[in-house]
């Protein structure tokens, strides 16, 4: 299994935030295969680097492109499907950028690492939160 690193966690190390980053070399001793993004984070990551100068937005560029990008197949979008109508069911309101994600880190059979509590809701996927 290979972990997938959620938008909240790629900014932490790109701000180089040391308690994120020693909580993910502890990791990398578990699960030494190259850590993942998916595309919503390299979306949302780009995002933010067009605020940017041009500058910095190169370095952020750089930095990004380093992560392996994890895409869509022709199975996700019935899984995401399913995955959001489970949750509405329940009552369970999830950003729809957060459930793609999950559903990636399944098909991929990966460990998600984020900060985002929302995904504690999501039962279908192994993730590591990190406060």
């Amino acid at each position: 299994m290979s972990l997938i690193l959620d938008t909240s966690i790629v900014i932490d190390l790109e701000r180089k935030y040391q308690p994120t980053i020693e909580k993910l070399m502890t990791l990398r001793k578990q699960y030494p295969s190259s850590a993942r993004i998916t595309f919503v984070t390299a979306f949302e990551i780009n995002l933010g680097l067009l605020k940017k100068s041009i500058k910095n937005r190169n370095k952020g560029i750089e930095f990004l492109n380093k992560f392996p990008v994890l895409q869509t197949t022709i199975k996700t979008p019935l899984a995401l499907a399913e995955l959001k109508t489970k949750y509405e069911e329940k009552g369970v309101r999830l950003p729809l950028a957060d459930l793609l994600i999950a559903t990636l880190v399944k098909e991929n059979q990966g460990i998600l690492v984020t900060k985002d509590q929302d995904f504690n809701s999501i039962e279908e996927i192994k993730k590591i939160i990190i406060k």
